[in-house]
C-alpha cells in the first residue's frame, strides 16, 4: 500500500511564511508555530474575513492556500 503525500499549505502569520499539511490547526499551534510563545500572551487575528480568536486557544481553525493572520501582543509592548 503507498502512501499518499500530503497536500501542503501555505499561509501566513504577521508576514512570515508558514505551512502545514493539516486541514486545521488551532489557535495554539498557528501562534507557537511561527514562534509566538507562550500564545497565551497574543490574539489571532484572521484577515478575511477579519475575525479576533482570543478567547479558545483550542479552537480549531480551517487553513486555506495563502491565508493571511496577525499576531497581537496582549498587555504593554516591551520598550528597550
Amino acid at each position: 500500500m503507498e502512501h499518499e503525500k500530503k497536500h501542503e499549505t501555505t499561509y501566513f502569520v504577521n508576514g512570515e511564511k508558514e505551512t502545514t499539511t493539516e486541514e486545521e490547526l488551532t489557535v495554539r499551534q498557528i501562534l507557537e508555530n511561527a514562534g509566538f510563545k507562550p500564545a497565551t500572551e497574543y490574539t489571532l487575528r484572521g484577515e478575511n474575513p477579519k475575525h479576533d480568536y482570543d478567547s479558545n486557544y483550542d479552537e480549531k481553525v480551517k487553513i486555506h492556500e495563502n491565508e493571511r493572520f496577525d499576531a497581537l501582543h496582549k498587555g504593554p509592548t516591551p520598550t528597550s
